[in-house]
């Protein structure tokens, strides 16, 4: 049985631009989680010292509100994060893994190694590019 061609060897990242997309993913999603985070502890400490004026008062209401903050952000922010990043691995698989073959299979074309047209799977996002890329070397041929 002849071996598939167009599977990708499984790691983790296919390369130094997967990393660089995910880290980029990473960062959008916890930054904004950081400023959230920091901007309901303001409010709540801000909101609750503005109402009321005396000190203990203020630390009994304050406590628990942002002990309830405090378990629904470990909560939820580490899982909605991870949820991003499982999906943003999954698109980008798509763009780099073809880029990385179309570099690869192009430089075949140049060497004289492979005369035949560059192949994808359908999910992958650059079909259309290739697509045109093997118009192309096609009308080189004739």
């Amino acid at each position: 049985m002849k071996k598939n061609e167009n599977r990708r060897k499984r790691r983790i990242f296919a390369n130094q631009l997967h990393k660089e997309v995910l880290l980029l993913v990473f960062l959008a999603a916890i930054i904004p989680v950081i400023i959230v985070s920091l901007c309901l502890y303001y409010l709540i400490f801000n909101i609750t010292a503005s109402e009321i004026g005396i000190p203990e008062f203020i630390a009994y209401n304050i406590i628990p509100a942002a002990q309830k903050v405090t378990l629904i952000l470990l909560v939820s922010a580490p899982t909605i994060i991870f949820l991003i990043l499982i999906f943003a691995y999954k698109v980008s698989h798509k763009i780099v893994g073809p880029f990385d073959r179309i570099i690869r299979e192009l430089d075949e074309i140049i060497e004289g190694k492979k005369k035949n047209h560059i192949a994808l799977r359908k999910s992958d996002k650059f079909c259309p590019l290739v697509e045109k890329i093997n118009k192309l070397l096609d009308k080189a041929k004739t």
